[in-house]
């Protein structure tokens, strides 16, 4: 139980959704706080990728459409200035 695990991550999970997170690999390391239990279970997936680029994939798009309007807008003022 006090062994460090980098791949989990230890959490206070509310009592009504304890079943919930075991179905998910999670399991009961004792008693938290008020209504809740010390649980344990699998890092998620998606996490890493928001640790290493908290806006960087959300960013990029913006630019992309930023950039596909600036374009259309001056092919438009060019068809118009013909």
């Amino acid at each position: 139980m006090d062994d460090f695990a980098p791949d989990h991550v230890r959490a206070f999970i509310a009592r009504t959704r304890v079943a919930e997170m075991k179905s998910r690999g999670w399991r009961v390391l004792g008693p938290g706080e008020e209504g809740s239990l010390l649980m344990e279970g699998p890092m998620l997936a998606a996490r890493t990728v928001v640790t290493d680029a908290p806006i960087g994939g959300m960013f990029d798009d913006l630019v992309a459409r930023a950039l596909e309007r600036a374009d259309a807008r001056d092919h438009a003022a060019a068809r118009r200035a013909a």
